[in-house]
């Protein structure tokens, strides 16, 4: 789906809305629940990013694992979304393309939904492995700090390294890259006043055959 990728591609002027970067009233913005968590998954994962490189350019020690645990508090975030998104994925409309007359307007085939399901296999195995931490560290030194049983702040203080997340930072953008080419998302945009633009339905090959066997 080039017209997606394009979509995504915040640093074009017809690009996806941004909150920071892109406000352009032109710009493309989600039209249903599928598509605002694949742009709040995406800029979650920009944050991330951005973390991890102002943490490899760091060299003292406590500075690094500060960084770190704000990587910790945006992961636990995108855990969240990730999850409500994959549950969007996995009830869309499955489909075999060959059936041309039943092909819906949004939905996966069935070898996207088989595919979908291993890749989510693997993140599901790293979150189980990594969650628990990452929740630990949110709620007593991260965005809480209730916790003053000083032996057990300091176990927390230890798990915030990149080995506790590494799972999650690999198995996360297979999932995406793939997911984000499902068609499953509305888009829409006002390139002027008065006009709305509605990115349409994925169109097969045999679309375009002149013999339409199901006139």
């Amino acid at each position: 789906m080039d017209a997606l990728d394009e979509i995504l591609d915040a640093q074009t002027p017809s690009g996806v809305f941004h909150p920071v970067h892109l406000r352009n009233p032109e710009a493309w913005f989600p039209g249903n629940e599928a598509a605002s968590l694949l742009l709040q998954s995406q800029y979650i994962w920009e944050d991330i990013l951005h973390l991890a490189d102002m943490h490899r350019k760091t060299h003292d020690g406590y500075r690094k694992k500060l960084i770190l645990k704000y990587v910790f508090i945006e992961l636990r975030s995108l855990l969240e979304v990730f999850d409500t998104l994959q549950g969007n994925v996995m009830k869309a409309t499955v489909f075999d393309p060959a059936d041309r007359a039943n092909r819906p307007y949004r939905g996966v085939t069935q070898a996207e939904n088989q595919h979908a399901k291993e890749l989510y296999k693997a993140y599901t195995t790293a979150k189980a492995a990594t969650e628990q931490a990452i929740i630990q560290v949110r709620n007593n030194i991260g965005a809480h700090r209730g916790n003053v049983n000083w032996q057990e702040v300091m176990h927390f203080w230890d798990a915030i390294s990149m080995t506790t997340i590494q799972p999650l930072l690999d198995s996360i953008p297979p999932v995406f890259e793939y997911i984000k080419e499902l068609n499953i998302y509305e888009w829409n945009r006002i390139p002027r006043e008065g006009t709305i633009e509605i990115l349409g339905t994925v169109l097969y090959a045999d679309d375009f055959d002149p013999e339409d066997s199901r006139a």
